[in-house]
């Protein structure tokens, strides 16, 4: 497994996709995109705070990875794979690192507070709700 610790402690803020802050979904998008992996998990509609847990948002994400990805089962999971998970009624996402690893923000989820994290098999497991592969798998 890379050394991933640089996606490690990267404060928590909306609409962010960088090594400085980033929400999510944009650490998912910086994950992919150091990686040289095309998903942006944009569907080119806006997205704003207010509205980020609405459902609506979250299916149109399902949709998008079910456009752009192939939908795995858990005991298939591969690094790189892109999670969903849900906890007490909000979904979150992670990538798949192996070995159990989940990269995802700290959840619950405080802007401008919480940070990047890694999550251990045990943690995140019991809320495991959807995970995708890329299909431009490099």
């Amino acid at each position: 497994m890379e050394n991933i610790n640089k996606y490690i402690g990267i404060p928590h803020y909306f609409g962010e996709s960088s090594f400085n802050k980033c929400d999510c979904i944009g650490l998912c998008r910086l994950f992919y995109r150091e990686h040289g992996w095309k998903d942006t998990f944009d569907d080119g509609k806006p997205v704003t705070k207010e509205h980020f847990s609405d459902v609506g948002v979250w299916r149109r994400l399902y949709k998008y990875c079910l456009t752009k990805m192939d939908k795995v089962e858990y005991d298939e999971l591969e690094f790189g794979d892109f999670v969903i998970f849900q906890i007490e009624g909000d979904l979150h996402t992670g990538i798949y690192l192996g070995y159990g690893d989940l990269l995802s923000m700290q959840v619950p989820t405080v802007y401008g507070k919480t940070i990047s994290t890694v999550y251990h098999r045990s943690w995140w497991t019991p809320f495991f709700k959807y995970s995708f592969r890329r299909r431009d798998n490099l």
